[in-house]
């Protein structure tokens, strides 16, 4: 038996395959796998960075930002505070609540702001708003001061 007998055994075998499969399925019921695999792929990275999260601690800082209108139970429904955006928590009647970012001074020892989340990267900073409490940014672009 030939190579081209071999590659003609196997298509004869997933051609009726394909058919069978395909049959009844018309394009009204057509789906994009793309499409459909886009979703899946959507669905499970908002469950991992959710889990990461949670896993990192509290989720109630300035600069944490989360869709609460993708939320599983509804828009604003929540099981943890890492459901609810910036420095708002989630209510024991599993609604988020207070406000995402308070005005607060950047300096000031209430404000949170989590330095690995930074977009120059962890520590890395432009100003003191990009520093944890009273942490001030060094003139060489880090965050500097006692942490918490």
């Amino acid at each position: 038996m030939n190579s081209s007998d071999v590659v003609r055994c196997r298509l004869s075998f997933l051609i009726p395959l394909v058919v069978a499969l395909s049959v009844g399925c018309g394009v009204e019921n057509a789906v994009d796998p793309n499409e459909e695999m886009g979703e899946s792929l959507a669905a499970s990275e908002a469950a991992r960075e959710t889990s990461e999260m949670e896993l990192a601690g509290p989720c109630n800082y300035y600069n944490y930002y989360h869709d609460e209108a993708r939320n599983n139970g509804g828009a604003n429904r929540c099981t943890s505070s890492c459901h609810c955006d910036g420095m708002r928590t989630c209510s024991s009647s599993g609604w988020c609540q207070g406000t995402a970012r308070p005005s607060v001074s950047c300096i000031s020892p209430q404000f949170h702001w989590n330095e690995a989340w930074t977009p120059m990267g962890a520590s890395r900073c432009n100003s003191a708003c990009q520093c944890d409490g009273q942490r001030t940014c060094s003139q060489w672009g880090w965050c500097q001061g006692r942490a918490r």
